[in-house]
């Protein structure tokens, strides 16, 4: 689990609003009586509100998150242990986590089932830019319980539920709620142990999760698994991350039809800017590779991107994360537009690589 720790200090200061209307002024007339004070509306007997059966959705979701365990050779002869969280993907054992939670160093992976049974595992891929990794029981399981991914749009404010393993102590579970939506690497805190240029746009939590939760699901009311628990910002509280379900599916999908996760190519460079007329923020490009998918679809330098198959975009992640989510069988719709030009269309036919 990452955590940066920064010192800060806000402050909060209340007023009263300019438009409070003026106290009015009071008589000095003691012989002119004030009227009685009307009485009260009547109050209607409030009900009761039944919080949701957090207890139902864990028993339905425990059996599938398992404790995933490295052992990490040391200097001098000696070993170490890490411990975080997988989740299960298919009844035959198979877990996802995250990339972190199973380092290139490691010299074994254990993962540890709900009923205590612990068996070797082997990764079968990893993706720091997503940081996802997907591990198998060997030999395979054949009567888990896999977990279902959530299709339905997640809402900020939605109730959802933290499952893992923080530091080692099993079954730990937390209630919070959705923060926030698209989250990048820059929201996150800026980790150094989090590549910059990864494919980013975090769920962001207030569920408590720490230090051994990563690879964790967390779930809706439904127990259906909206993202993958991967990171905290250490000087916040109550400000957690997961990658999201979609982007989990897709890396899914990618290692198991072609084992690896082939990555999107352009064939364009672009930064954050603030210059287009109107907008307070969107994507400028700076560079189109000739010949590359961005030359053949009419891009060009200056070119800014308003939107990716649909979906508005401000920042560069978002481009990034949605031509990923995609993928290299793509189409890729964008909208673009140059300074005083129409706005247009363009498709672009992606390809693998960086």
């Amino acid at each position: 689990m990452r955590t940066l720790f920064v010192a800060g200090l806000v402050a909060l200061v209340a007023c009263r609003p300019l438009d409070d209307a003026a106290p009015s002024p009071v008589s000095s007339d003691s012989s002119k009586s004030a009227p009685p004070p009307s009485a009260p509306p009547p109050q209607r007997p409030s009900r009761p509100t039944a919080l949701p059966d957090f207890a139902a959705v864990t028993e339905q979701i425990a059996p599938s998150v398992v404790s995933v365990i490295c052992t990490l050779p040391q200097a001098g002869g000696r070993a170490k242990r890490g411990i975080g969280s997988g989740t299960l993907v298919r009844a035959d054992g198979l877990v996802v986590t995250n990339a972190h939670v199973v380092p290139l160093t490691a010299s074994e992976i254990d993962v540890q089932y709900a009923n205590q049974e612990r068996v070797r595992a082997q990764v079968i891929h990893r993706e720091p830019l997503l940081d996802l990794a997907v591990i198998a029981p060997d030999p395979p399981r054949v009567d888990q319980a896999p977990v279902v991914f959530r299709e339905r749009p997640v809402r900020p404010g939605e109730w959802v539920l933290a499952v893992g393993h923080p530091f080692g102590l099993g079954d730990t579970v937390t209630v919070g709620v959705v923060s926030g939506l698209g989250r990048d690497w820059a929201d996150v805190g800026k980790p150094e142990d989090l590549p910059q240029d990864g494919f980013f746009s975090f769920v962001q939590t207030d569920a408590s999760i720490n230090t051994g939760s990563s690879g964790g699901p967390i779930v809706d009311l439904r127990g259906e698994v909206l993202g993958i628990a991967t990171a905290v910002r250490g000087e916040g509280t109550g400000i957690g991350f997961a990658v999201p379900a979609p982007m989990v599916r897709r890396y899914l999908e990618e290692v198991l039809t072609h084992g690896r996760f082939r990555r999107v190519r352009l064939g364009i460079r672009a930064v954050d800017d603030d210059e287009f007329p109107g907008r307070l923020a969107t994507v400028k490009i700076t560079r189109v590779e000739a010949a590359g998918p961005g030359a053949k679809a009419g891009l060009q330098v200056d070119d800014f991107i308003l939107s990716v198959a649909g979906q508005p975009v401000h920042r560069v992640s978002e481009v990034a994360y949605l031509t990923q989510l995609i993928g290299v069988d793509g189409p890729i719709e964008m909208q673009v537009q140059r300074a005083g030009e129409p706005l247009r269309s363009v498709t672009l036919a992606p390809v693998e690589g960086l």
